[in-house]
């Protein structure tokens, strides 16, 4: 297994103050050495998983350790303030967990998380994603590997694949789950003062909107640490169209996201479809996403059927996900 990357996770993460990272189980002796290994660049994914302690996280993170976890990837948990969550991780070579202070909200976690030595440079390809989920969630034909779902999405042009995009404000794929590659995450962390000014003018005059108070753009990217729940929304909204300014395009798994080639220009009707009856007329169903949103109310039959399903068939992504 081929997991050289992540064995330096340790060392790299130790700076983060008030963190604690553990070595959860000793490497295997076939892994490969590196000449230098500072240099060395994974050619496995990367899988970052926030989690904060509420009943139904802890019932999405039981699911996800007992249906998601595979071999062909690297998973990360960070637990973000009082909790005792992480004595649910099995032990594995490929699995790290690491506890921080409650701050920043998820995706200033992850860009402290990717930012500490570097870590981010270790990887090429990543999956960031939150606990507000559940799932994988597939149908009994499918064969595939719910990573490379998400992953093979990403090409030469397409640099942000979610689940979902909402088109309340301004259209932008939802952060619940992204998957991206280098070129993205350097963007998102380092946009260039030459992009930000661009995006700046594709935005125009900031227009607030009473509904979603979302705030001005102050920080562009998503290496911020934001305090108040609104400038958190502003971090995602804003994240898609810096990604679309450097002329990559985004991707969304949900089908009416395919169903024209100008769903974007089209969709605000429609605004948010994570809304019960939102996604034209229905409930967003699983297998459109293969994770579901859990605290929006949408579909709970749908969602405690695929539940008890999944759990009785005993899936596991161990034996559809190899490297």
């Amino acid at each position: 297994m081929d997991s050289s990357a992540l064995r330096t996770l340790p060392d790299m993460v130790a700076g983060i103050s008030g963190s604690e990272f553990e070595a959860i189980h000793n490497r295997s002796r076939h892994q490969a050495l590196h000449a230098n290994e500072s240099d060395y660049v994974s050619e496995r994914p990367l899988v970052l998983y926030a989690f904060f302690e509420t009943e139904l996280a802890r019932k999405n993170l039981q699911f996800y350790i007992k249906h998601a976890l595979h071999n062909a990837a690297d998973f990360l948990f960070i637990f973000n303030g009082d909790t005792d969550a992480d004595k649910l991780l099995p032990e594995a070579g490929n699995i790290r967990s690491i506890h921080r202070e409650n701050k920043c909200y998820d995706l200033g976690a992850f860009a402290e998380v990717l930012t500490t030595n570097d870590l981010y440079k270790k990887y090429k390809r990543y999956i960031t994603m939150n606990a507000s989920i559940r799932g994988p969630f597939l149908p009994y034909w499918s064969q595939g590997c719910w990573s490379d779902m998400y992953l093979s999405k990403i090409t030469e042009d397409t640099k942000l694949v979610g689940m979902t995009m909402n088109c309340n404000i301004r259209n932008h794929i939802q952060s619940m789950i992204w998957a991206y590659d280098r070129t993205t995450i350097e963007i998102l962390l380092f946009p260039s003062a030459d992009l930000v000014k661009k995006y700046k003018e594709i935005l125009g005059p900031y227009v607030l909107d009473p509904v979603t108070p979302v705030p001005a753009m102050t920080a562009p990217g998503i290496n911020s640490c934001p305090h108040e729940y609104w400038d958190a929304v502003a971090i995602e909204v804003y994240a898609t169209g810096l990604i679309q300014a450097a002329g990559y395009k985004v991707d969304a798994m949900m089908f009416a996201f395919h169903s024209s080639e100008n769903y974007q220009e089209t969709c605000k009707e429609n605004g948010d479809v994570l809304v019960h009856e939102r996604y034209y007329g229905m409930d967003l169903h699983p297998y459109d996403t293969v994770f579901a949103k859990t605290n929006r109310g949408i579909g709970p039959l749908v969602l405690e059927r695929l539940t008890d399903w999944t759990n009785g068939n005993g899936y596991t992504s161990y034996d559809r996900c190899h490297i």
